[in-house]
């Protein structure tokens, strides 16, 4: 496996009917491959359970800094 510095992140539309076949080149190259579910799965579930600010919170900066003068 190559350093993850090296790495060239690229998005592919393969015809279903070819994923099969392209499954295996990537496998016999050793590359990695998810689809965009995997992919948001894999977001969706790196986020923070409990948000940093609260919406309250953003609110308030928001209008501190919009309405001071």
């Amino acid at each position: 496996m190559t350093n993850s510095a090296t790495i060239q992140g690229v998005y592919v539309n393969v015809p279903t009917v070819d994923w099969s076949l392209f499954r295996e080149l990537i496998r016999k190259f050793g590359w990695q491959a998810e689809t965009r579910e995997q992919l948001l799965d894999r977001f969706i579930s790196s986020r923070p359970v409990t948000p940093i600010l609260s919406e309250e919170e953003i609110m308030d900066e928001v209008k501190a800094i919009r309405y001071t003068k």
